[in-house]
């Protein structure tokens, strides 16, 4: 493993000195305070070069986050010190100087912004790899479980609805496992729209999904199935032979904690559902009582 740069070790330790700055009122009132004392001491020295300590509180302002904040203190802080020059008498070869030295100090604020949004973004697409299935972007399984468990650590009810898309093995066997991938693809997606934002999704296998709807009942949980099915015939994957697959699926339904004493229990309960749905034919709905429909 490479040693981590200068470059890499510098950004990290601003980023861990900007992180107590993340709320509005402190970085306000830290950064603030710092430019004022850095403005005093510019005022009462009458030193040009005092300025250039705005330039690390540009910097921090930047890392510390805030769309609009950081380059409205770096302003402040090139005007101020402009003005401070001004007031004190300027001389003529320390105009290009001054000058300079009140567009950097904006422009090393738009650095740590930029430094900033890096290190979001970076977190983001190490959460996703983390906790995302690569093939549909729903949760992997870890993540999934991971979830239920805190639901049902919280003592919070939940539906879980598996769906297995029918007849999977024979595409990939005919058409190839890309072919089957779109297939998943098209359920993964009607599953997001259908469900809602306010549920969580999963790829459990290669073939099977499970949502997971908090709070509501088999009811609501019916109303969705029917509209992933109404929605999956306008999502049928194209063939390379020119021919359309319609997907269909098998549906299981279970509750916590009705169905089950915890997440794995009420998983099987609605995989057995699902089983029997399967039987049944076609975009069948089984649950965990019994009932096929």
């Amino acid at each position: 493993m490479s040693r981590p740069t200068l470059s890499s070790r510098a950004r990290r330790s601003l980023l861990a000195a900007a992180a107590p700055l993340d709320r509005r009122p402190v970085r306000f009132a830290v950064l603030g305070t710092a430019l004022a004392v850095v403005v005093g001491l510019h005022a009462a020295l009458g030193d040009p070069t005092i300025a250039w300590a705005s330039a690390p509180i540009a910097v921090l302002a930047g890392l510390a986050g805030g769309r609009r904040s950081p380059l409205v203190l770096a302003a402040i802080a090139a005007v101020a010190h402009l003005g401070v020059d001004l007031a004190l008498g300027v001389a003529g070869v320390q105009a290009p100087g001054l000058l300079v030295r009140s567009l950097v100090l904006p422009g090393l604020a738009m650095v740590g912004m930029a430094a900033q949004l890096s290190e979001r973004q970076r977190g983001t697409a190490m959460h996703r790899a983390v906790v995302e299935d690569p093939v549909t972007g729903l949760l992997n399984v870890r993540a999934f479980y991971a979830e239920l468990a805190d639901l049902r650590s919280s003592g919070q009810s939940f539906t879980i609805l598996l769906a297995d898309i029918r007849g999977m093995r024979a595409l990939n066997e005919r058409y190839g496992h890309p072919t089957g991938t779109e297939a998943m693809r098209a359920l993964a997606h009607v599953l997001r729209r259908e469900a809602g934002t306010d549920v969580l999704a999963s790829r459990l296998g290669s073939d099977e999904m499970a949502v997971a709807l908090i709070g509501e009942g088999r009811d609501r949980t019916r109303g969705v199935i029917d509209g992933i099915v109404r929605r999956l015939h306008d999502e049928q994957v194209m063939l390379p032979d020119g021919e359309r697959f319609e997907i269909h699926a098998a549906y299981g339904i279970a509750r916590y904690p009705e169905d089950g004493a915890d997440e794995v229990a009420v998983l099987r309960a609605a995989d057995r559902a699902k089983e029997q749905a399967k039987i049944a034919g076609l975009d069948k709905v089984g649950s965990a009582d019994g009932e096929v429909s």
